[in-house]
């Protein structure tokens, strides 16, 4: 099976319909439908890992949302940083919770840290919602076309340019046919949660 990033005749989101998370060294917008659809990393400054906000059909994406029609609301939690984003469809509710978590030099001596990490929760809080996930990168403003290795408990992996990127599921992933990205269907009922860590 070939995964496809995005329909291309579904159109561009406008700008004013991505948030934005970080770690003050990089960003990422997510779109309202629970897109990952642009992250240079792991600086502002770097080639984009996510590019399907300047080309849907190649530049990559980090989507998780809902099989089925849905509505959407959002909002940041309190004074921070962390997004919020609400998926209600026929079926029921569930929220997903975006960030970039950042550790403080102290904490850092203390415990095994990644350097850059993006972390993603999703948790049905009413009814049971079919769930879709697509992990599409696309390193270097799509000029260069992973190829991903399951690695089982250790996750999904790939290399490039002396950099190791690696993505933890709690749910099976299974990769496309010219292993460029990873897919998963999944079905959650009220209470259940399920995360994912994208970290270099």
């Amino acid at each position: 099976m070939s995964a496809q990033i995005a329909d291309p005749q579904r159109g561009y989101s406008a700008i004013d319909d991505y948030a934005i998370i970080g770690d003050c060294r990089s960003a990422a917008l997510v779109s309202r439908a629970g897109s990952i659809d642009w992250l240079c990393w792991p600086r502002f400054d770097s080639p984009s890992l996510f590019g399907a906000l300047l080309d849907q059909s190649r530049g990559g994406a980090f989507a998780i949302h809902p099989t089925c029609r849905f509505s959407t609301e959002r909002r940041y939690v309190g004074d921070t940083n962390v997004l919020e984003t609400t998926f209600t469809c026929a079926t029921g509710r569930a929220r997903l919770i975006d960030c970039m978590p950042v550790a403080s030099e102290a904490g850092k001596r203390k415990r095994l840290w990644p350097d850059h990490q993006v972390m993603r929760v999703i948790e049905c809080v009413e009814g049971e919602i079919d769930m879709e996930l697509l992990c599409a990168p696309r390193p270097d403003y799509a000029r260069h076309m992973p190829r991903l290795r399951n690695r089982g408990a250790l996750g999904i992996y790939y290399e490039r340019g002396g950099r190791a990127f690696i993505l933890r599921s709690e749910v099976p992933l299974k990769l496309s046919e010219d292993f460029g990205s990873a897919h998963a269907t999944f079905t959650l009922r009220a209470g259940e949660r399920r995360a994912w860590r994208l970290h270099q």
